[in-house]
C-alpha cells in the first residue's frame, strides 16, 4: 500500500532489493497496476492518483499476461487494436499475435462505447472541439469524437469517453505503428 505523497518510484527507491534494478522494477510494477510510476497517491495537479493499492510481482522476468497471446479476429490483419475496458488495458496486434499492451483510461461511467472500429485519421497536434480544448495529442480518431490519444492515466476510467494512454506510448502508436485504416474492438 503506497502512502499519501508517494509514488512506485519512491516506493521502488525504498526497497534496496528493488532499488538495485530500479527501472525494471518500476517499469513491471506500473505496468501491472496499469499506473505511471511518477504518479503521486493524493498529489496536486495531473500527476495525481487516488490509487494507493498496488501489486508488487516476485519476479521481474515473468512478463505479465493481462491480454490474449492471439486473437482469432486480428489474424487477417496486418495490424489490430483491441481496447479492454474492464481491464483498461490497450492491445496492440500484427496478424493476430500481441505485440505491445499498455495502460489506458478509458471514459469514466462507459462513457466510451463499445464498438468495432477502424483509425478514421491521425492529428499530431489536437484539441477537444468538446471539452474546452483540452490537448488530446498524438490523436487516433476511432469514430466520431472518440480518439486514442496521449493524456493522464491515473489507473481507473478518468476520461470522458477517449481513450488516453501514456505520452510515450501514444507517441509510438503515432510515430512508428498506427496508421489510418487499422482496424479494432473496444470490449468489456
Amino acid at each position: 500500500m503506497l502512502e499519501n505523497g508517494e509514488s512506485i518510484m519512491t516506493f521502488v527507491h525504498s526497497i534496496p532489493s528493488l532499488k538495485k534494478k530500479s527501472l525494471l522494477a518500476q517499469d513491471k510494477i506500473a505496468l501491472i497496476n496499469k499506473i505511471h510510476y511518477l504518479l503521486v497517491v493524493n498529489g496536486s495537479g495531473n500527476i495525481s492518483t487516488e490509487k494507493n493499492n498496488i501489486f508488487v510481482p516476485l519476479d521481474y522476468s515473468i512478463e505479465p499476461k493481462i491480454l490474449p497471446e492471439f486473437l482469432p479476429g486480428a489474424a487477417n490483419h496486418e495490424k489490430y487494436i483491441l481496447i479492454d475496458r474492464r481491464q483498461q488495458y490497450l492491445g496492440l496486434y500484427e496478424w493476430g499475435n500481441l505485440k505491445y499492451v499498455y495502460p489506458i483510461s478509458s471514459g469514466t461511467s462507459n462513457s466510451t462505447p463499445l464498438k468495432k472500429f477502424v483509425v478514421n485519421y491521425m492529428d499530431e497536434v489536437h484539441n477537444s472541439t468538446i471539452f474546452d480544448q483540452a490537448p488530446m495529442d498524438h490523436a487516433l480518431n476511432i469514430g466520431n469524437a472518440y480518439f486514442i490519444h496521449e493524456g493522464i492515466v491515473p489507473g481507473y476510467p478518468a476520461s470522458h469517453g477517449c481513450i488516453r494512454v501514456f505520452p510515450l506510448h501514444a507517441r509510438f502508436l503515432f510515430y512508428q505503428w498506427a496508421k489510418p485504416g487499422i482496424p479494432g474492438k473496444i470490449v468489456d
